[in-house]
């Protein structure tokens, strides 16, 4: 074959409908791969990543974590004679809305539980640790001692109430350490994270 008839049939094959349309299903395979490849963030990005994510669970939860503060409080205010009629009269709703808050019918609990996605990475899985304790804390820990509260005021001293209040009081104080050991563990990969805002309870009289 000559030079010349070696060139037209370069360009010819260069020109084909098939090898155009194969170049370009390798160059969009290879795009989709490249782009599918997980990214490094730095360490203050991911510091800065997790520390938003934690903001959003502290958020969340703030309607449980008043619940359960203000639960706690009519009880240790109920044993101490510290509610007048119109306040005893007044608990079972407000008792009903605190468990509300805690429960998965709680528009906060959904968002918890259903919108918030951790990064991941070394320091998120981690931070994803606390966000699955910080649900159990609220959704079991805390509903199940808002509910006995709930019942001790139908049942006054019901020892049955009393000594499930008891272990769900020991539960939470708990899950909270678990919780904040996850962040601790996350801070000493990204750096200082922000805590949860699970509280110190007050101690439960009789319990």
């Amino acid at each position: 074959m000559s030079s010349s008839s070696l060139s037209t049939f370069k360009a010819s094959f260069y020109r084909r409908p098939w090898f155009l349309i194969l170049v370009s299903l390798i160059v969009v395979v290879a795009v989709s791969i490249i782009s599918d490849l997980p990214t490094h963030s730095t360490r203050a990005q991911d510091r800065a990543t997790q520390n938003d994510t934690i903001i959003a669970i502290n958020g969340d939860l703030a309607p449980c974590i008043y619940a359960v503060k203000e639960s706690f409080s009519f009880y240790n205010e109920s044993l101490a004679g510290k509610l007048s009629s119109s306040d005893l009269s007044a608990v079972p709703g407000q008792l009903v809305n605190d468990q509300t808050a805690c429960s998965f019918a709680s528009g906060a609990i959904y968002d918890l539980t259903n919108n918030i996605e951790v990064t991941d990475s070394k320091a998120g899985r981690h931070v994803d640790q606390m966000l699955s304790t910080e649900v159990t804390w609220a959704t079991s820990d805390a509903l199940a001692a808002i509910e006995d509260i709930q019942n001790l005021f139908v049942h006054p001293g019901d020892q049955k109430y009393i000594k499930d209040l008891t272990l769900q009081e020991a539960q939470l104080t708990k899950d909270r350490q678990i919780a904040f050991d996850d962040v601790a563990k996350a801070s000493r990969i990204d750096g200082a994270l922000r805590e949860p805002s699970l509280p110190i309870l007050p101690h439960l009289t009789g319990t």
